[in-house]
């Protein structure tokens, strides 16, 4: 699985903007705060793998009303879901 990259600091800025606190919406996705802070982050810590964390991102970037293809580069390129896991 390749590594992916997204504009991390857009959705900070977003959250902020919007005066959302790290607690509410990580409650809201049924997320920790640690979880919410490492994706604004940047970092892969506190997920224990890469397609956890994109999936987390997904929901993430959904609960800002943002487009997925507005924060994740080469979105239509990248797709770190394990083959076992993607439908067919």
């Amino acid at each position: 699985m390749e590594d992916f990259e997204y504009n991390f600091e857009l959705l900070k800025a977003t959250r902020e903007s919007k005066k959302i606190t790290a607690h509410s919406i990580a409650v809201d996705l049924c997320l920790a705060e640690r979880h919410i802070k490492s994706i604004e982050e940047n970092s892969l810590q506190y997920f224990s793998s890469q397609s956890i964390k994109y999936t987390a991102l997904k929901k993430y970037i959904a609960a800002l009303g943002l487009k997925n293809e507005d924060v994740i580069f080469n979105f239509n390129e990248v797709d770190p879901t394990p083959s076992l896991l993607k439908m067919t």
